[in-house]
């Protein structure tokens, strides 16, 4: 019996184990960022990253509070450094309220200064950040500096905040072919170029074809596409 019981909990066991392997990861708690990229996963905590060596003043003009503020931040190309993130890759940050953004590895890992730059601010508990729209936006965020000029590269789209999870991993049209354009389109036609500001933006917030990181909002072609939705709303009006 006791032998019965023994083999019965190690079945058990193994399959938790299998379940637990191919669950994604999850950030490590309230107030830790973690940086996933293949199998290699890295946390730190918003007190770790505060008395990081690399971590140091800077000055923006900040695209989401629309004032100029300064700021702890560490280089993300730092944070990155030994892990398997290459320039084609991409980013997807995950906020706590599950808004998700898609952002180019090549921007995230330029370090040259002639180019935008990509920092992670860290918020003190002494010294908060100002609210957005009356809400808390720490204790981690994306944030840029740019030389004179180059500012307006950087669309609000690329700065996000209460991030807790990032995930380095291929780009979504890679990862759901269900939300890829024809493959025999132009890749500087205006369907593909709408679809790159569609990576970027609509789906931070939207599933398409039931495919993507985000469920915000609703599914835009599930059951109905944006079109037909708008067709029927104005029968009904």
């Amino acid at each position: 019996m006791n032998a019965r019981i023994a083999r019965m909990m190690g079945s058990i066991g193994v399959a938790i184990a299998m379940v637990a392997a191919a669950m994604p990861a999850i950030a490590a708690g309230p107030g830790t960022l973690t940086i996933t990229a293949g199998k290699e996963q890295r946390s730190w905590t918003a007190d770790q990253l505060l008395h990081d060596p690399r971590l140091t003043d800077i000055t923006i003009d900040d695209e989401n509070l629309k004032q100029r503020v300064s700021l702890k931040a560490i280089p993300f190309a730092a944070l990155l450094a030994g892990l398997p993130a290459m320039p084609e890759g991409t980013a997807t940050t995950a906020a706590t309220d599950g808004y998700v953004s898609h952002l180019p590895m090549r921007r995230l890992l330029a370090e040259d200064r002639a180019q935008p730059r990509a920092w992670l601010a860290v918020e003190n508990p002494a010294a908060p950040w100002p609210m957005l729209r009356g809400q808390g936006i720490g204790p981690f965020r994306l944030v840029w500096t740019a030389p004179a000029g180059r500012a307006e590269t950087v669309t609000e789209s690329y700065w996000t905040y209460n991030i807790e999870r990032i995930e380095i991993n291929a780009s979504p049209a890679e990862r759901y072919p269900a939300i890829r354009p024809a493959a025999n389109l132009p890749a500087d036609g205006p369907v593909m170029r709408g679809f790159v500001a569609f990576q970027r933006v609509c789906l931070s917030c939207h599933s398409l074809n039931g495919a993507g990181d985000a469920h915000l909002g609703p599914d835009l072609n599930m059951p109905y596409s944006p079109v037909e939705s708008s067709a029927t709303t104005s029968s009904r009006g």
